[in-house]
């Protein structure tokens, strides 16, 4: 792997372009891409969160979970709770993928606030995240969750 820097007078202050190329899109080209769009993503440490009534600035690093109820989303942080009309895959599009995991088709956590995974029943485990809150891992999300853990 080589990596070349070319100064382009035509961006903006702060814009940086990223090109990768490969002879092929083999995984190892899909990951360094998902690592370079995480960074870029992360480099806001905050996400504005529109409850009913207001608009509220929220630390991603201080976001526990984030769970679907009904319409809403419920977004648990380490001080509070609030409740969004926003969409899951939404809010997901601008948190860090390698800090955020999806565990069943209605929650996501944060690793960083991943204190232990416990064995359930049929195949399902515990999550149980700081703050006392525990979230059930959906057995098709376990294989996904390990790997995260991993890397």
């Amino acid at each position: 792997m080589s990596i070349i820097f070319k100064a382009n007078p035509e961006l903006e202050d702060g814009e940086v372009n990223v090109i990768v190329e490969a002879a092929a899109p083999t995984p190892a080209v899909a990951e360094l891409m998902r690592s370079v769009e995480a960074i870029g993503q992360s480099a806001s440490g905050s996400v504005a969160i529109e409850t009913s009534n207001r608009l509220e600035i929220v630390r991603k690093s201080a976001i526990v979970a984030i769970a679907v109820q009904g319409d809403d989303l419920l977004v648990r942080t380490t001080t509070h709770s609030l409740t969004t009309r926003n969409r899951l895959v939404r809010l997901m599009a601008k948190l860090s993928p390698r800090d955020f995991v999806q565990i069943s088709r209605q929650v996501v956590i944060n690793l960083r606030h991943l204190e232990s995974l416990e064995a359930s029943y049929s195949g399902n485990m515990t999550a149980r995240l700081s703050g006392d809150i525990r979230e059930t891992v959906s057995r098709r999300y376990v294989p996904a969750l390990r790997e995260a853990l991993e890397a």
